[in-house]
């Protein structure tokens, strides 16, 4: 491994992590590395993540370089993903290579779902890995697949192939590679795998033979699942059930739409729960929708709660065919479902019912209860084991899966609905939260040594988690006091930068009384950083995203930082992507389209790559807003078009956001 000197000690941890993927793809894939040296450099400037060149990978620095004092858990997830995602490579993008470009999603794809599977076994938290994924997919590739960049996860044309480093090339594809696995099982995959190898190890080949290869393996058809690599957009099943008391049958209906002119393989899993008792009836079970509609019927002894696309079976978005979730439904998942996936999404669905009323100012009082009511069951059940996954059910859904629920995006109207149903948890909850959280403060200060275990990121995850609801108490001046006290007491006694964070970004936010620990904890943090990039990159992008009426005022002033460049691709994200995520970004004034369109004109003559993705998740779903927004977006955009000198990286997105 290879850094400058001042950063080698903080490479222990992707060593590590290299060690246990080589171990764990032998186990797993009779995978071994067939070179004597596996060389790793870190580069400071560096626009991907990593690149998995043979025998020498070349690292982003935020994604090797991990120490308890600059690395968040977080971070150690991701060094630990992205190294054993680049050393896969060596047989999935390696030893057995892509024929040419449009072939991209056969070793990014399938070696994406490698690297989620080894985090998820090697640190037996596979339900929370699947939570976090699905996040990103829902959260970054479904907006993708409703906009104007929309493509196949095979695409069948481009400009600059940088372009086509996508959500929809490396997670779509990681979703597809999963249905194989959940089609044919676990065994059914490794014979796949195994007939993939040894019918191209040496060779550069296409998604087509790999599909094949899954097909003979298993002597299975597979034709029409093939139609996931020329397919764009985000499919939609609709679904709909009945129960039979007097011949004791239960009901599912399945209908698809999408963009394939035929129908796709979409493998359902589907669980049934006994309404009275809750407990499970029918162990998860894969439908296999063939058609445009299909109906599936179960002997059952009493009515059910059907469980439907456990552990995110497809890429698709599952609707009832009334439009309108059954919120008591929901709630009944969220406390009885032995799907964990399904039991914490059960939860978000519930959670996102009452947002969304808030938001559009209907009538919300009983979903407000059932919510209520599920996050209390959450919260105080001790049947739960796992620290990370109470926290996962007591999360909101966060603004950009809210965004995806709605036809037209309001990004401030979404932060308010969300913090006023989050204010009302915590009002309810104040007590009980207030006891977990010192409760599990005693625990990690009497924690002296340092772990990534599961059971210790679970513990730091959950506390943040109180954490935060504690400080969305903050209406009165009592209130601000509180909420400045107990984040000020965790960033000063934190000892890891998980903790420190946590409580750093529920500080830049705070006003009021609130506003000396704000403007305190702000330069602390920054002196404590003592000039290190990585928590710098930290520093600037929690303070690009706060929560403040004059963010904007702020951000202008972080990019005449004398800390602030955009030669440095790590550094011009922090700002700029963290406050274009923001919805302070969308203020109707426009101004927030002004400066990002000022930037992105600077940042295309220095790097055209980041210039490019930037524009992507910031302007290109300008007709999903309401029109006044839309026309302000649509105009950076013909700007954009016009400048002189326009990278190709740049003008492809640009062309194609205004089509």
């Amino acid at each position: 491994f290879y850094s400058e000197h001042k950063n080698v000690s903080k490479l222990s941890y992707a060593v590590e992590s290299l060690k246990r993927a080589m171990k764990w793809d032998e186990v797993t894939f009779g995978l071994e590395y067939d070179l004597d040296l596996f060389n790793v450099v870190a580069v400071e400037s560096f626009n991907m993540g990593a690149m998995e060149n043979k025998s020498l990978n070349v690292f982003n620095t935020s994604c090797v370089l991990a120490d308890p004092k600059t690395s968040s858990d977080e971070n150690y997830f991701r060094v630990e993903g992205i190294i054993g995602h680049e050393y896969f490579h060596n047989w999935t993008g390696n030893r057995v290579t892509c024929r040419d470009w449009f072939q991209l999603t056969l070793k990014e794809g399938l070696t994406v779902f490698r690297d989620q599977q080894f985090s998820g076994q090697i640190n037996n938290c596979a339900a929370v890995k699947r939570i976090s994924d699905v996040l990103t997919v829902r959260g970054m590739q479904f907006k993708e697949d409703a906009g104007p960049m929309s493509h196949p996860i095979r695409p069948d044309s481009y400009v600059a192939m940088d372009n086509f480093y996508t959500a929809t090339v490396y997670r779509k594809g990681a979703e597809v590679i999963r249905m194989y696995d959940t089609i044919l099982g676990r065994d059914g995959f490794r014979k796949g795998m195994d007939l993939y190898f040894k019918r191209h190890d040496g060779s550069a080949v296409t998604c087509d033979d790999f599909l094949a290869a899954m097909a003979d393996a298993n002597e299975t058809d597979l034709s029409q699942f093939a139609r996931w690599y020329s397919t764009s957009g985000t499919p939609t099943v609709t679904y709909v059930t009945s129960f039979d008391k007097e011949k004791g049958l239960f009901v599912i209906g399945l209908s698809q739409c999408s963009r394939s002119d035929e129908p796709l393989f979409i493998p359902v899993a589907l669980g049934l729960l006994d309404k009275e008792t809750g407990e499970e009836v029918l162990s998860t079970t894969v439908l296999e929708l063939k058609e445009t509609n299909q109906t599936f019927t179960f002997p059952v002894k009493g009515d059910v709660v059907p469980s439907i696309l456990r552990n995110f079976s497809a890429p698709v978005k599952m609707v009832p065919a009334s439009g309108v979730v059954n919120e008591s439904d929901m709630a009944f998942l969220a406390s009885h479902d032995t799907d964990g996936f399904n039991r914490w999404d059960s939860a978000q669905q519930l959670y996102a019912a009452a947002i969304l009323k808030v938001m559009d100012g209907k009538e919300y009082d009983e979903t407000l209860d059932l919510v209520l009511s599920t996050f209390g069951a959450t919260l105080n059940d001790a049947s739960i084991s796992d620290d990370a996954i109470r926290a996962y059910a007591l999360i909101l859904p966060g603004e950009s899966t809210l965004a995806e629920a709605v036809n037209i995006v309001d990004p401030p109207a979404i932060r308010n609905a969300r913090k006023f149903v989050k204010k009302a948890i915590a009002k309810k909850f104040k007590s009980e939260l207030s006891d977990a959280y010192e409760k599990l403060t005693a625990c990690v200060e009497a924690d002296t040594v340092f772990k990534v275990d599961g059971e210790s990121t679970g513990r730091r995850r959950l506390r943040n988690v109180y954490l935060g609801y504690l400080c969305a108490l903050n209406e009165t001046k009592e209130e601000q006091i509180e909420a400045a006290k107990i984040a000020t007491a965790q960033f000063e006694s934190a000892t890891g930068m998980t903790d420190k964070l946590a409580a750093f970004n529920c500080l830049v936010s705070m006003s009021g009384e609130g506003e000396s620990a704000r403007e305190a904890a702000i330069q602390k943090f920054y002196d404590d950083a003592n000039g290190d990039p990585l928590v710098i990159d930290k520093w600037f992008a929690c303070l690009a995203s706060a929560d403040l009426p004059d963010l904007l005022d702020r951000v202008v002033k972080l990019t005449a930082h004398p800390d602030f460049t955009l030669k440095v691709p790590n550094r011009c994200r922090a700002v700029i992507l963290s406050f274009a995520a923001s919805a302070a970004f969308h203020d109707d004034n426009g101004k927030g389209y002004e400066f990002l369109g000022d930037m992105l004109e600077k940042i295309d003559k220095v790097n055209s790559r980041v210039s490019a993705r930037t524009t992507a998740s910031s302007f290109l779903s300008w007709k999903r807003y309401n029109e006044k927004r839309a026309s302000m977006m649509k105009a950076q955009l013909e700007r954009l078009k016009a400048m002189n000198g326009i990278s190709k990286d740049l003008e492809e997105i640009v062309v194609k956001g205004l089509k």
